[in-house]
């Protein structure tokens, strides 16, 4: 009885070792693309809904991140997972291509495809896959959360933008930013500037 014990305790506290060390490397991994990744900005359409269990969060929309034509040469056939080329642009940057075949190096963000579905475009000469980036929310503190929505709403002239940092095909959303000024800034200024 002592040594069953014993070894439940060794297996639990192995367990527990488990689960904290899975814990610690996905915060290395995430830190270390903040750090070391290269930033491109993409512009979003946020809206400010609540989750009762993770708190107050935008909703992410990306306005020039939804389709790319297939890289030169490949099919789409079953393909559900896909790498989006990055390019940085003057104003946003966007996704130049979509590839199924993983690269080696370059500016490369792993997405869902679609539908499974190639649609052409008009003129035929290439084919277009639609995809969604792995990133839908970002968390806001809950007391600014409401006024980002606030302010965005009655600004409709306001653009926001997602920076993310990119790191070998995983990426992070380091701040959305209000110009050059990121959102919570931005929404602390705007409350200052109303009357009260």
């Amino acid at each position: 009885m002592k040594n069953y014990k014993l070894i439940l305790g060794i297996v639990f506290g192995a367990l527990c070792l488990a689960q904290i060390g899975v814990v610690l490397f996905q915060i290395m991994s995430y830190e270390k693309i903040l750090k070391e990744g290269e930033s491109f900005y993409f512009k979003v359409l946020p809206l400010d809904p609540y989750d009762p269990f993770r708190g107050r969060y935008v909703t992410l929309r990306f306005e020039n991140a939804t389709k790319a034509p297939i890289a030169q040469g490949q099919s789409k056939e079953n393909q559900s997972l896909g790498y989006a080329i990055l390019e940085h642009q003057e104003k946003f940057d966007s996704v130049k291509e979509i590839t199924f075949i993983k690269p080696q190096m370059g500016n490369f963000l792993e997405v869902n495809v679609k539908n499974n579905k190639l649609r052409n475009t008009q003129n035929n000469t290439s084919s277009m896959v639609y995809f969604s980036l792995p990133y839908d929310r970002f968390y806001m503190r809950e007391d600014i959360a409401p006024k980002a929505e606030k302010v965005l709403r009655l600004r409709s002239g306001v653009e926001v933008k997602a920076k993310l940092k990119v790191l070998n095909g995983k990426g992070v959303i380091e701040e959305l930013l209000v110009g050059e000024i990121p959102l919570s800034e931005y929404v602390l200024l705007e409350a200052s500037k109303s009357p009260q």
